[in-house]
């Protein structure tokens, strides 16, 4: 039987997300449908988070269980970050216990998929969100039934319609503002799939290094 390829870390040092619970996978679990996967992927695009998805891949790095992370996370931990690099391709069961797991822990479960259209990532809707890359992705994620994001190129506003009538908000994160309170993954949580959250979609904008920014902006046109 094949392992698992998921790697869990109780505390994150990422200033966005906050000092939660994350997990991390390698790019083979990224589907093909993902036009970012080979290029303007925030993750790909950063060292640290290319090699680490190489450690995983080939089992140079121990991997930590959800179960082993949940002893050593902090208390004031709201949310565990499903998959910071990777996807949930091949793994939706294993995934799916995760979640309920981190449900039964009393964390909020936080996690994004490229995979959406597949018959196999549609158990998922009730814990991740649909990861879109055009309007048109996030109007048939709707119709699927799937909460959604949506990339958007720099400079896009801070509320968008879509054509469904929806309102898109931006992912309203900062952190080291001088005079402005940090907003994290952890404080936010309007990414969580829930009664108040799930017919708003989350516009966040390309990021990573210069060149990757460069080549997944080229990708999109302005969301108005």
């Amino acid at each position: 039987m094949m392992s698992r390829k998921v790697h869990w870390v109780p505390v994150s040092k990422d200033a966005k997300t906050g000092e939660v619970p994350v997990s991390y996978s390698p790019k083979e679990t990224c589907p093909g449908s993902c036009s970012l996967k080979e290029g303007g992927c925030y993750a790909w695009g950063l060292f640290y988070l290319k090699s680490l998805g190489g450690k995983i891949s080939d089992g140079r790095i121990e991997l930590r269980s959800l179960t082993d992370a949940l002893k050593k996370i902090k208390s004031t931990a709201k949310i565990a970050r499903h998959r910071v690099a990777g996807d949930i391709v091949g793994d939706v069961p294993e995934t799916i216990e995760e979640c309920k797991t981190i449900k039964n822990a009393g964390l909020i479960n936080i996690g994004y998929t490229h995979n959406w259209r597949s018959n196999e990532a549609q158990p998922l809707k009730e814990y991740f969100r649909a990861s879109c890359q055009t309007v048109g992705d996030v109007l048939d994620a709707r119709k699927m039934g799937w909460a959604a994001t949506l990339i958007v190129p720099p400079g896009t506003g801070k509320r968008v319609t879509l054509p469904n009538e929806e309102v898109a908000y931006k992912c309203p994160a900062r952190h080291d503002v001088v005079g402005e309170k940090d907003i994290t993954c952890n404080t936010c949580t309007l990414c969580k799939v829930g009664k108040s959250t799930s017919n708003k979609t989350v516009m966040f904008e390309v990021h990573g290094g210069a060149a990757t920014i460069k080549y997944a902006t080229g990708k999109y046109g302005k969301v108005k």
